[in-house]
């Protein structure tokens, strides 16, 4: 289909500054009208972006497999609108989610402007054309996570904000000299530039760094530490945002600033990432284990850990290693991360209206299937899905960087099976809570809230969009040819 515009270039500009316009009314003009319109101008400016990036999809990107704009600083590529549209849908969804809840809030008309922001800063990362954009990006991201968490003002949530905050000083400081490194290598500040240094020794550092900064928003060791305390404490609405749209846009940024090495040192990013992986998720996961009878929050804390671990090892086999399936490596990093943003919305959300703040503890949850069916249903669609049961997103992603595993080192695709298993116990314990008879009076039957609603539409997702894998099988990322 042609472009309404007419020229691709001129429709991916128009309908950016759409929708950069859209977030920038939400986050700078909504606050000082209330919360209800700011949470109703978040909803409205998630829905265009949704529109617009769906178009682009269907009439620009799928013919040219990437648009280039405003002389190079944006670039959009079909992996890229692939997780943005997820990401709008996440944002969409969280908004209706909090009506009610955040609007009570001291501090309800900021929550919405910060989500703002934190939105233009994912499609910031997901249009990078430049380590400009891409740090800008970053920063955006980074103070509005920051300031999310603090929001709740109370103890817990503003100790939690001050971890998170000086960890990820760090982390932005590791990033920062990882652009000066990639500049360096390449000569370009362009994203997807080639990498004209061919000792492997200089790119070891890279590489690293490359990951393990940005590795910071998914949780990867060794930048893990923070996930528990603000996962696992904070107020779990805020956690439903937060960890989908960390996961997004960490995904969107090491994908764009990693292609060039795919190609330059395949080997040294296979082993390193994959080191990274395997780490991560066998501490995600012991982790979940040993908290599997104190919180269900702290136990899907955990499990975000594991789940980055399994998207590191997707980010290692794209290394251009002869004989890997990269094509498998990239689809699975895809579903995985649309699979996990969705899922996380989804069960921190239940877990907000059912768990008593600031103790998330077991009781609430037991028998929580027969007093209110549409929030167990969402959380057990969503668990399905983390778990990888088929045919959701979760089970999509894990199948094929599993393949792509294996071709590279059936031990990979091994440590990627038992990690499977280990988390499918403490999913299935989580599920096995919800069964439960009931037996304690306290928990009557409750009739379904708006939170428990917008939570299985997004659990729900996971299975529909799960029908389709193959739209991810053939997403292409710019640079990188498969």
């Amino acid at each position: 289909m042609a472009s309404i515009l007419g020229d691709p270039v001129t429709t991916v500009e128009a309908g950016i500054v759409v929708a950069t316009l859209f977030y920038m009314f939400t986050s700078l003009v909504t606050p000082l009208l209330g919360s209800k319109i700011a949470r109703l101008s978040l909803y409205v400016s998630a829905l265009v972006s949704f529109i617009i990036l769906a178009y682009l999809g269907y009439s620009t990107i799928a013919g040219v497999n990437y648009v280039k704009a405003f002389g190079g600083a944006i670039l959009l590529d079909q992996f890229a609108l692939y997780l943005l549209i997820i990401g709008m849908m996440v944002v969409g969804l969280g908004s209706l989610a909090t009506g009610g809840v955040v609007d009570k809030w001291e501090s309800g008309e900021a929550y919405y402007a910060v989500i703002g922001l934190l939105a233009l800063g994912v499609l910031a990362a997901g249009l990078a054309g430049s380590l400009y954009m891409a740090y800008v990006a970053w920063i955006l991201v980074a103070v509005s996570s920051y300031v999310l968490v603090a929001l709740y003002k109370d103890n817990t949530s503003a100790e939690a904000a001050m971890k998170y905050a000086v960890m990820g000083s760090v982390a932005t400081i590791l990033l920062l000299l990882a652009v000066q490194l990639y500049y360096g290598s390449t000569r370009s500040s362009s994203i997807g530039a080639q990498v004209l240094v061919s000792d492997k020794a200089l790119l070891l550092p890279i590489i690293a760094l490359i990951i393990v900064s940005i590795g910071f928003k998914m949780g990867v060791v060794p930048f893990h530490g923070w996930v528990v305390d603000v996962y696992g404490n904070i107020k779990p609405i805020v956690v439903s945002m937060i960890s989908a749209m960390a996961k997004i846009f960490a995904v969107l940024l090491v994908v764009k600033l990693i292609i060039p090495y795919a190609s330059a040192a395949p080997f040294v990013l296979l082993s390193v990432a994959a080191t990274l992986s395997v780490f991560t998720m066998f501490l995600g996961n012991i982790g979940a284990l040993t908290t599997i009878r104190d919180s269900p929050q702290k136990l899907l804390a955990y499990s975000s850990i594991a789940q980055a671990g399994y998207l590191i090892m997707g980010i290692a086999l794209l290394a251009k290693v002869p004989g890997v399936d990269n094509k498998a490596a990239l689809a699975g990093i895809a579903l995985h991360t649309a699979g996990y943003a969705l899922s996380k919305l989804a069960s921190f959300t239940v877990l907000d209206v059912y768990c008593e703040y600031p103790e998330c503890k077991w009781k609430p949850l037991r028998g929580l299937l027969w007093r209110d069916p549409v929030a167990a249903s969402a959380l057990v669609f969503a668990l399905a899905s983390l778990m990888g049961m088929p045919p959701t997103l979760g089970f999509w992603g894990k199948v094929y960087i599993v393949k792509a595993a294996a071709t590279a080192n059936p031990l990979l695709a091994v440590l990627l099976v038992v990690n499977f298993v280990i988390a499918a116990f403490y999913y299935g314990y989580l599920i096995y809570q919800l069964f439960q008879p009931l037996e304690d009076s306290e928990y009557q039957a409750a009739k379904p809230r708006i939170r428990a609603r917008a939570a299985l539409v997004a659990a729900i997702l996971t299975l529909i969009l799960g029908l389709v894998p193959t739209i991810a099988y053939g997403l292409t990322v710019y640079g990188y040819t498969l």
